[in-house]
Order: C-alpha cells, then structure tokens, then sequence
C-alpha cells in the first residue's frame, strides 16, 4: 500500500507529461493533483479524529462516576453534556481531545 500510491502519482505525472500539454497544463494538472492528496490526507485526520470522538464518548458512557478526576458527583452527566453538546455546535473534536488529555490519560479506566 505504501509503494502503490508513489507509483500511481508517478504513473499520473508521466501521463500529463507524455501527452504533449502546454506548461501551464502541466503546472495546472500538478497543483490539481497535490490539492486533492491535501484534501485526502485532511479527511483521514478528520476520520480518526471523529473515531476518537466516539471512543471517548463510549469511555464516558461506561465509565462510573467515582473513576473520574474531580470530586464532584455528576461529573460523568457534566462531561456527557459537554460531548454531545459539542458535537451540536462543530466542536466535538476539541471536546474529544480535551476529554482524552484530562479524564482517560490522568485515570485509565478499570477493568
């Protein structure tokens, strides 16, 4: 898989290439095809980052309420809220991280 899309590029390029096109084609056809690897690898992110958003909702749901860091005793309600709230407003994946870094990092959950 790691060899297979080098060699499609190189197979992309040398086809523009040996089709006679002008520079500014040549030019055009390369910023296309680099905007569109760009555009590839930020869906990827965006993919493993919603994965995240689901793992941690689901660590949240099954996780008790003393196993949180905090002393308060809806800890558990208060970030529930905060994922699915965020998810409404275009922000689940700050909530996401934010939740990794301060609840699963600081107390892994018991098994």
């Amino acid at each position: 898989m790691k060899k297979l899309l080098p060699a499609s590029l190189l197979m992309m390029l040398i086809a523009i290439f040996a089709s006679g096109c002008t520079r500014d084609e040549i030019a055009a056809a390369t910023i296309s095809i680099f905007v569109i690897l760009c555009w590839g690898i930020v869906a990827i992110i965006g993919i493993l980052i919603f994965v995240l958003w689901i793992v941690m909702l689901i660590d949240c749901i099954k996780r008790d309420n003393d196993e949180f860091p905090g002393t308060g005793d809806n800890t558990k309600n208060i970030w529930l809220i905060v994922l699915i709230v965020t998810f409404i407003f275009s922000y689940w994946w700050i909530a996401a991280i934010v939740y990794y870094f301060t609840v699963m990092r600081k107390k892994p959950r018991k098994k």
